[in-house]
């Protein structure tokens, strides 16, 4: 009686090695796109942006835990108008239209699943791993090109292969706290 000892292999996503591979995919991109003399990058996750507004009103996006007396992140609802494109300019998504831009939220609820990280990252401060000093703030205008990683990793989303580098313009038209009324404002 012969048995079989095969193992099936485990899939492991290798997050350093898609960012290695990625990253000069990124700066061609980037070169192509004229955007070498206003794009910064961000070190710590390889994501490129261009702030070409830093917008008018200041967000706090921290809380203080009464329980633990850390600092933790609040979840905020956004109204966001953008455009989101994979690298070969293929735009794949859009809300642009202003009456049909719906509040969402910044961080994951049993309901909804929040943005992609890469938005997470965008918007909150760099003392939690954000990209801007204080987060984005309320007229922001920034342009994201963001490794998958940061997007949606090895899985594919419509159109959009697994492991796609993707490019958000963003403008933000809004932003409130979760546990807040909203009201929708016209800009």
């Amino acid at each position: 009686m012969a048995v079989s000892c095969d193992k099936e292999e485990v899939y492991v996503y290798d997050q350093q090695l898609v960012l290695e591979r990625e990253a000069p995919m990124i700066a061609s991109y980037i070169t192509a796109h004229g955007l070498s003399d206003s794009a910064k990058l961000h070190q710590e996750t390889g994501i490129w942006y261009v702030l070409s507004d830093s917008g008018t009103t200041a967000v706090d996006y921290l809380t203080i835990d009464s329980a633990t007396n850390k600092e933790q992140l609040k979840n905020k609802l956004i109204r966001v108008k953008y455009t989101a494109r994979m690298l070969d300019s293929t735009v794949f998504e859009e809300n642009t239209s202003l009456d049909s831009i719906p509040y969402k939220p910044l961080l994951t609820s049993e309901t909804d699943t929040g943005r992609i990280l890469a938005w997470k990252i965008a918007f909150y401060p760099k003392s939690v791993g954000g990209l801007l000093e204080g987060g984005l703030r309320i007229g922001a205008k920034i342009r994201i090109i963001t490794p998958s990683v940061y997007g949606y990793q090895d899985r594919p989303y419509g159109i959009v292969k697994e492991n796609s580098p993707l490019d958000y313009e963003l403008e933000v038209l809004d932003i409130t706290d979760a546990d807040k009324p909203k009201t929708m404002r016209k800009n």
